[in-house]
């Protein structure tokens, strides 16, 4: 989700933005300038220090937040393409010409509410009116100007979830027609205490939002709504809150989104617990039931009413896409590098034939957009995304650096800036449906999603642990710095589905996601998990996720080592890591021809 910059401003500023990338599409270089203006070439490549010198012009208040459609998103495609071209990179991109250059073209559609809608809630009892941003949300993704939905039945359908491969259907016996679906967030397994098949603690898909507006749509409810409960959504209220009065994206579909419900939302706790009680029905009691298999709907004898006023308008956006082509034959090495990545992988499909493998890529990415102006804490409306995500987007840049100063690899390696990924992962998803580069010849994928910026740790946490062999690369990377690998602490957050190594997944394609560890060289557990936890609390998706004088990469630097070390041993080598058997993706790998 993500904040929009101020709408009055927005189409000039887009005219630029496209037409500026259109000339650094034509133009730009592709070899290093003689002298690039950037501070942080200046040290050495994955340093600290250049790490942050980065982070402090993309975070800077000179960048808005960074949100696609704004003078933000002008700037950072200009930083990222130049420093791309000054690292030595090729562009790696067409655009809609078929032309090669640096920007791959993301057509999207942006909806922006015109003023702020009320909710109606009518029982026994009479009606009641919840204020939108603070008691509700809700947008629609039907390409309409005007949307509305009158007195339409309540149906708490429990988490929402038709998975037929587990038995479990909670839509089963009722037809959703002219019905809004209320529903639970994460899986049943969350607070059951055992795993009832959607991997206990760990959410699935299945428990993630854009699913649950997904399986309302394909049950053909007039709305969906999600109940907001701050454990199990793993933010609070404040993160729903500061998307409210922004243009809400998505991808250019042919249907114009008729086949979603006429709007999609979320009420708080407090809205969602007063509902159940003027229904008269008990929430706690129902939500137990609702975690066991065999669970049917509720009718709740309540009603509601919403409508939408939108402004609709189609906005392109932009993916950073840099190569640094394989060369034919060439296996390199250095001292950091995971030696003979195959002994690794023993069930790693290897090549029988030696040769040129140019054609084949190692790929790392990083979103770069973030939230842009958002609701003022303080008197501070710029939600400036240092942490989440110019982290991320300088470690992409420091990559590409070091690659490129160590000489081509055999294979190639590609380096991509997703963009509107805080809108739901629609850079990413373009990109699945166009891939730059196909997803039989991708090797593997590296995603960053936020760089430790609290100092050195014991550990490194692998995001998706147990899904692909990609998790022993970094183990071995891990080790040769004497650290170790870790679950992820918080799996009920289901962060592996939440940023764009999903959607390459989606293409077959083994990805690597990491986090920050949280056994702190100075702090130990303790510290680390206290830090993580009020990020989340007091920093994410607010204006104060910005550059402190606390900020300590070089523990981002490190684990940056350790990712280039398996991007690298996967470039020179032949070795293609492979999905476990147990994973949901190992049937996509198959089906792409690899």
């Amino acid at each position: 989700m993500i904040i929009r910059h101020l709408l009055a401003a927005s189409a000039a500023l887009l005219a630029g933005a496209c037409a500026l990338a259109d000339r650094l599409q034509a133009e730009a270089p592709t070899q290093a300038p003689a002298a690039p203006a950037f501070p942080a070439f200046a040290h050495a490549p994955l340093s600290p220090e250049a790490l942050l010198a980065h982070v402090n012009v993309l975070a800077s208040d000179e960048f808005e937040g960074r949100a696609p459609g704004t003078n933000g998103e002008r700037l950072t495609l200009d930083y990222i393409s130049r420093a791309f071209a000054a690292a030595g990179l090729s562009p790696g991109a067409r655009n809609s010409a078929g032309e090669r250059g640096w920007f791959q073209e993301a057509p999207l559609v942006a909806a922006t509410l015109e003023s702020a809608p009320t909710l109606t809630i009518n029982g026994r009892d009479g009606a009641r009116q919840y204020a939108y941003a603070t008691q509700f949300s809700a947008w629609t993704k039907r390409i309409e100007p005007h949307v509305q939905v009158t007195n339409a039945p309540l149906v708490f359908v429990g988490y929402g979830i038709n998975a037929p491969e587990l038995n479990w259907n909670d839509y089963e016996g009722v037809d959703m027609r002219g019905k809004i679906a209320v529903i639970l967030i994460n899986d049943p397994d969350f607070e059951a205490g055992e795993d009832r098949g959607f991997g206990g603690r760990a959410m699935t898909y299945y428990g993630r939002w854009t699913y649950k507006f997904e399986e309302a749509a394909r049950q053909h409810a007039a709305g969906a709504i999600i109940i907001h409960e701050t454990a199990p959504a793993a933010y609070p209220w404040a993160v729903i809150q500061s998307s409210t009065g922004s243009a809400r994206w998505d991808i250019v579909r042919a249907d114009r989104g008729a086949s979603r419900a006429n709007f999609e939302g979320w009420i708080n706790n407090d809205v969602a617990m007063e509902t159940f009680r003027r229904a008269r029905l008990d929430f706690a009691e129902l939500k137990a039931r609702a975690q066991r298999r065999g669970f049917r709907a509720v009718r709740m004898n309540m009603t509601a009413s919403l409508a939408l006023d939108t402004r609709i308008e189609q906005r392109t956006t932009y993916n950073v896409v840099g190569v640094l082509p394989g060369a034919s034959g060439v296996i390199a090495s250095a001292a950091n590098r995971i030696p003979g990545v195959s002994d690794v992988l023993p069930g790693a499909v290897t090549a029988a034939i030696p040769g040129d493998r140019s054609d084949e890529y190692v790929l790392y990415s990083a979103h770069w957009d973030h939230l842009g102006r958002c609701p003022a804490i303080d008197g501070d409306d710029i939600c400036n995304g240092a942490l989440d995500n110019a982290t991320g987007t300088a470690a992409l840049i420091e990559l590409a650096r070091r690659a490129a100063a160590e000489g081509r690899a055999r294979r190639s390696m590609a380096f991509i800036a997703f963009t509107a990924e805080e809108q739901g992962l629609l850079g990413a998803l373009y990109y699945r449906d166009n891939p730059a580069f196909p997803a039989r010849n991708t090797v593997a994928a590296i995603n960053m999603d936020g760089i430790n910026s609290a100092g050195p740790t014991h550990d490194m946490e692998i995001v998706g642990h147990g899904q692909s062999e990609m998790d022993d690369l970094i183990a071995q990377a891990l080790a040769a710095q004497g650290r170790r690998v870790e679950p992820d602490s918080t799996p009920e957050h289901g962060s592996f589905y939440r940023s764009d190594q999903l959607h390459l997944a989606q293409l077959g394609i083994p990805v690597l996601y990491t986090s920050n560890g949280v056994d702190m060289v100075n702090g130990g557990v303790e510290r680390g998990r206290a830090l993580n936890e009020a990020y989340i609390a007091n920093n994410y998706h607010k204006p104060s996720d910005e550059v402190t004088p606390e900020w300590d990469m070089s523990g981002g630097a490190q684990d940056l080592e350790a990712l280039y070390a398996v991007g690298r041993g996967l470039a020179d080598g032949d070795a293609w890591p492979q999905w476990r058997a147990s994973s949901e993706f190992r049937a996509a790998r198959a089906a792409s021809g690899r």
